[in-house]
């Protein structure tokens, strides 16, 4: 089962950010920081529905983070919180879920779009890095 959820949700995750990239490239910058979001709660999903056999029914990616984190702390390699306008671009983007989508007052900057652009792309290797781990643990043990 935790090979299956680790196979379907790294696709999803890396399809996402495919997605979100091209929306970037033609600056589509709402529905870009959307699919981010998209792209980030795969990732998150993926951990813990790998290491955990449960994923929350949340669309929170601050959450799903924080859940995610406890399981493996380099996971936190990829969103650092040392500097308070990097917290704030990932804020925004928690937002986005929503706002992305039905408020015309959603803004957000060529700069943090490029931001979490980078830092969404390390976060499948670190996922892919935990989970082949885990799932490395489960075969020598057994199963």
């Amino acid at each position: 089962m935790a090979k299956e959820h680790f196979v379907e949700r790294l696709e999803a995750t890396k399809e996402f950010f495919d997605l979100a990239e091209h929306a970037r490239s033609k600056r589509y910058v709402k529905r870009a920081a959307f699919v981010f979001h998209q792209a980030l709660e795969q990732a998150y999903s993926c951990v813990l529905l790998t290491l955990t056999n449960y994923g929350p029914p949340s669309h929170n990616i601050k959450f799903l983070r924080s859940l995610a984190e406890e399981q493996d702390r380099r996971l936190a390699d990829a969103f650092p919180r040392d500097q308070h306008r990097e917290r704030a671009w990932f804020n925004t983007l928690n937002e986005a879920y929503v706002k992305a989508r039905y408020s015309k007052h959603f803004e957000i900057s060529e700069e943090a779009l490029g931001w979490l652009a980078e830092q969404t792309a390390l976060l499948p290797q670190l996922v892919e890095t935990v989970c082949s781990e885990h799932l490395a643990m489960l075969e020598a043990n057994g199963g």
